[in-house]
């Protein structure tokens, strides 16, 4: 997951992060509460696509997740 504060989004910080992920540190999964449209739309912009989903998160509270994969080249 990324996370940007709020006053910093739309200033390009997490696009930069989010490239550097893929193209250095070669991620290519990444959780989304589903709640979050904001960031869902972020991911699919940059080609990630939902693969399945959680009605819990990673410890165990009820915080439904989008698990999404890359499955499209990054825009730059």
């Amino acid at each position: 997951m990324l996370f940007v504060t709020a006053d910093q989004i739309g200033k390009g910080i997490g696009k930069r992060l989010l490239l550097y992920a893929i193209n250095e540190l070669k991620i290519s999964k990444v959780d989304v509460n589903k709640e979050n449209q904001t960031a869902t739309s972020f991911y699919k912009h940059f080609g990630f696509e939902v693969k399945s989903t959680s009605d819990l998160d990673g410890c165990d509270k009820p915080y439904p997740i989008l698990h999404l994969e890359l499955t499209k080249e990054p825009l730059n």
